[in-house]
């Protein structure tokens, strides 16, 4: 659990220093944070945590935050890590996960 809370963490600097404009920078920033909340929710089960949302999937998240923040590469593939964050978010349980 701690590990997939340092990514997040790490995701959300790479999103500080990268040159997405800023509206696209708050939406998956909301996200990220909506995510560090339900990984805090006690009634998260190891089952749910190993699962859908494993520190596997985590890792694959972190390299699509560097390949999005590094390369600054827009449209198709920043609503890919959008929609792959909302549905970690679901999975997790966040009723909120889509606005």
């Amino acid at each position: 659990m701690d590990h997939q809370y340092s990514i997040i963490n790490q995701c959300l600097q790479l999103l500080k220093q990268s040159d997405l404009p800023t509206i696209k920078k708050l939406r998956v920033e909301i996200q990220l944070i909506q995510m560090k909340r339900l990984l805090l929710n006690d009634r998260l089960t190891n089952d749910m945590v190993k699962g859908a949302c494993g520190e596997d999937v985590f890792e694959g998240l972190l390299n699509q935050m560097r390949r999005i923040c590094g390369e600054g590469s827009q449209g198709d593939a920043l609503t890919d890590l959008m929609e792959r964050i909302g549905g970690m978010l679901t999975e997790l349980g966040g009723e909120h996960a889509h606005h």
